[in-house]
């Protein structure tokens, strides 16, 4: 008896699993959207003596209050990227041999980029992670 009712239990699931799958009702004007955009990963060499001495990866992202200037910001995602790792390459190249790179100098350093790429204030940047090989 236990087992015709566990057999006749994979056919009902299958039939609700549309239903179950189904994409969650889009967000009312009350709700609030996602503030958090994720940035593609930047890098930048650090060299020493004329050669490569090590790679920094800087993982990030921008909190966005605004909801005008954050459907602005993928857009911009491209100059984003160009002008942070431009930045992020200046920094290293000003490291002395053997310091871990400061984040008090480097964020602030960052969100001015950030502010002058964007074109207005409002968008905060975030350092997620910094790895360095």
């Amino acid at each position: 008896m236990l087992r015709r009712a566990f057999l006749s239990l994979p056919p009902a699931l299958l039939l609700a699993g549309p239903a179950l799958a189904a994409a969650p009702p889009p967000a009312k004007g009350g709700e609030q959207q996602p503030r958090f955009i994720s940035l593609p990963v930047f890098s930048a060499n650090i060299i020493r003596s004329n050669r490569t001495r090590g790679v920094i990866s800087l993982e990030s992202g921008l909190d966005v209050p605004d909801p005008k200037l954050r459907a602005r910001i993928p857009l911009l995602f491209p100059r984003l990227r160009s002008d942070l790792g431009r930045r992020l390459s200046y920094y290293t190249s000003n490291l002395a041999p053997g310091a871990r790179p400061d984040l008090d100098i480097l964020s602030p350093l960052l969100q001015k980029q950030v502010d002058v790429t964007v074109g207005q204030a409002g968008a905060r940047f975030v350092i997620l992670n910094v790895l360095i090989n």
